[in-house]
């Protein structure tokens, strides 16, 4: 299940499984609505039991980060990310494509806690 959240300044996008058919479209149509944003935002991905992307997900992915990168620099004011056994040097390879403050959180409400420092 892919489901984007939009309110007052931040973004939640949700994945969660077990997979289901569309997810990997919907999880691409999610990050062009991000790539959309118009004014700053803080954003949190939520990130669980979805499994891997198809080669063509990959690619349109990272597609995406090329072309949007500018953009969500300049707009982005910080991501947290919610996912099982994440760890930092996972969140070392989002360091590198993007210069906002990236950071890990066990669960939902512990990001929403987190992204308030982006957003004061």
């Amino acid at each position: 299940m892919v489901a984007v959240e939009e309110t007052d300044g931040l973004v939640v996008l949700r994945w969660l499984g077990p997979p289901q058919p569309g997810d990997e479209d919907a999880y691409l149509d999610a990050l062009e609505r991000i790539g959309a944003q118009a004014r700053p935002f803080a954003l949190i991905l939520v990130l669980g039991g979805i499994g891997k992307l198809s080669p063509a997900g990959e690619r349109a992915q990272n597609l995406w980060f090329k072309r949007t990168r500018a953009d969500l620099d300049r707009l982005c004011r910080g991501l947290v990310l919610v996912r099982p056994g994440f760890t930092e040097a996972g969140a070392d390879v989002f360091r590198r494509l993007w210069r906002f403050p990236i950071r890990i959180a066990p669960d939902e409400a512990v990001a929403r806690a987190t992204v308030k420092d982006f957003r004061a």
